[in-house]
């Protein structure tokens, strides 16, 4: 073969296919029903047998789908009885909210995702090492996040959910996890003002406070981190639902990409 017929092998340049697993596209068609309407809350999914064939896929990618979404708290898993929507009491973002999330979405995502891996991580060192004292504690912060509530003062709901969360991470004994998780306080301070601002925000985390302390009054790490997972999984989910937008070229990620990240801890 001459010079002037060999393939140009410098200048080709190939993209990677996307390769999405399996589990992932079974919940983004689940997702996409449930936006669209055509699931509602409280309808219940069909059969798992009926699902894997509906889908022609194995129980076990459907099953992990199904895991992801529960997660994500879009469906709850009632034994003996099946697979629901559940009930979104969530009001939509404000205008203000979503046109910062479509900015800010991206890079509070990823404080998020080292967030959860902190609190995750001193959920069980928690439960070990904790002390009365350190119970009280949060049980005290726990009861000025709510006080503050009721008296609708916004810079100290921001401060008092800050307590709350550095209570569990401190009961953690641990020096070098609370200096990693007090890096990141102030890139949380806007974060929290926003979410903290929206409608019924007491109902969606005020909740997840109490479990977790619950948790670790118990001493049940998987009950704390349970608390924590939905906790953050909720504000993640605003960030997902008010802005779509791209960082540097990169898709913001999405509430599934979340849920597999968590899948990693618990």
């Amino acid at each position: 073969m001459s010079t002037d017929q060999a393939p140009a092998r410098d200048t080709l340049r190939y993209e990677p296919l996307a390769r999405t697993p399996l589990p992932d596209v079974i919940a983004e068609q689940l997702l996409a029903e449930i936006d669209s309407g055509a699931l509602r809350p409280g309808d219940k999914l069909p059969s798992e047998p009926e699902l894997a064939r509906q889908f022609q896929v194995g129980r076990s990618s459907l099953r992990e789908a199904i895991r992801k979404l529960h997660t994500l708290g879009v469906v709850e898993v009632v034994r003996g009885r099946g697979t629901f929507v559940r009930h979104r009491t969530e009001p939509e973002p404000t205008p203000q909210f979503a046109h910062w999330s479509a900015t800010e979405g991206p890079a509070i995502a990823e404080v998020l995702e080292v967030r959860i891996g902190l609190e995750l991580a001193a959920s069980g060192l928690a439960c070990v090492r904790a002390t009365q004292a350190d119970i009280d504690a949060m049980a005290a912060r726990c009861r000025e996040h709510e006080a503050a509530r009721r008296k609708g003062n916004l810079d100290e709901l921001v401060r008092t959910d800050e307590l709350v969360h550095e209570s569990l991470i401190r009961a953690a004994h641990n020096d070098l996890l609370l200096q990693m998780y007090l890096v990141l306080v102030p890139q949380m301070a806007e974060f929290r003002e926003h979410t903290l601002a929206l409608g019924r925000a007491d109902e969606r985390f005020d909740p997840d406070h109490r479990a977790m302390l619950a948790g670790l009054v118990k001493r049940d790490a998987a009950a704390v981190r349970q608390a924590a997972v939905h906790h953050i999984g909720a504000l993640y989910g605003e960030v997902r639902a008010a802005g779509t937008a791209e960082t540097n070229g990169r898709p913001a990620p999405t509430m599934l990409d979340f849920a597999t990240i968590l899948a990693t801890f618990t």
